[in-house]
């Protein structure tokens, strides 16, 4: 027993000491424009923040100025991985002084300098986390104008045209920055279900002429401009007839649902397993329809059909407001 536990001890020992970790010294230096300091902008600290790949934030580190500990930058112990570095300078009330970003890929020990500028100004369009799971809700997708004309910005080092540009609805907030702060803007975001632009906008929030933060981030709280677009349907079912106890019985394999008016069909399909599981039809246009409810056999003849009619369905209820109904399966 003494022999084995010498052995797992030997092994624990040696097996950490063999074990890799496969992370990187990062440098991040940032750098004034010459001949001004701090002091020039009346400055109180720097903020570092580091984002890594998939847009998360890693590391925020606030530096005093005059620090001598990071006078010449601050080194960081980071995982192998690409990054954007965002770097203020933010006086002791947090106004914006100057602000400079970077893109660095650190897959061995690198060093990046951040060119500090003026910073024009910016906006944090701002939401409900809460909302996507409320409204059932994954992606919201922005478009952005100035003076009429689609706006571009660095957005995590790259310009892009603000066109349709994606977010995560859990991400809660959206943040554009050092962008100049005269012209008028507007914006238009749209929510959607999925992770894709395809099918109907869900919630359309549409902000009118505003203008950005001279030298600071103006927050746009995007609630207040909420309009929702389209409602939901549960649909429950069961078979018309208590001789009818199963799809077996019924000889069918399939149950269609569909909502449908005189332009427009929403449809979901299941397997007919006996469960009678709810139908759930997502982004409903507004405008009157009846529901129908088909059974199929295994070679695509329809044996059941049903109708009920719904008449006109308003926008507004969606995620947990969705509406329901319930419909019984008829035999043809």
């Amino acid at each position: 027993m003494k022999i084995f536990f010498l052995m797992l001890l030997a092994a624990l020992v040696f097996g950490c000491s063999d074990t890799k970790h496969d992370d990187t010294e990062l440098k991040i230096s940032y750098a004034l424009p010459e001949g001004r300091t701090c002091q020039t902008y009346l400055a109180d600290h720097f903020l570092v923040t580091l984002y890594d790949s998939e847009q998360r934030k890693v590391v925020e580190k606030k530096i005093l100025c005059g620090d001598e500990k990071y006078a010449d930058g601050i080194t960081l112990l980071v995982d192998k991985d690409s990054y954007y570095v965002s770097v203020v300078l933010l006086s002791s009330d947090n106004m914006w002084q100057s602000y400079g970003s970077a893109r660095v890929e650190a897959d061995k020990d690198t060093e990046v300098t951040v060119n500090m500028e003026t910073y024009l100004g910016g906006m944090i369009f701002i939401w409900n986390p809460a909302d996507c799971s409320k409204y059932n809700l994954a992606m919201m997708a922005l478009d952005l104008s100035a003076d009429g004309e689609l706006v571009k910005a660095v957005i995590w080092g790259e310009e892009t045209e603000l066109r349709n540009f994606t977010i995560p609805c859990k991400a809660g907030q959206f943040e554009i920055i050092n962008i100049p702060a005269e012209p008028l803007y507007t914006a238009k975001i749209n929510a959607y279900r999925k992770h894709s632009l395809a099918g109907e906008s869900r919630i359309n929030y549409e902000i009118p002429d505003f203008v950005s933060g001279h030298g600071q981030n103006k927050n746009i709280n995007i609630d207040s401009y909420k309009q929702i677009l389209v409602s939901d349907m549960k649909v429950s079912w069961e078979f018309d007839s208590k001789s009818i106890d199963s799809c077996e019985t019924a000889g069918i394999t399939k149950v269609v649902a569909s909502l449908v008016s005189d332009e427009i069909t929403v449809s979901a399909e299941q397997d007919c397993n006996n469960k009678f599981a709810d139908f759930y039809l997502y982004d409903i246009p507004e405008h009157e329809y009846t529901l129908y409810l088909y059974g199929v056999s295994d070679s695509g003849e329809t044996l059941f059909e049903s109708s009920l009619e719904i008449g006109m369905i308003e926008a507004g209820s969606i995620g947990k407001d969705m509406l329901e109904n319930k419909i019984f399966l008829k035999e043809k």
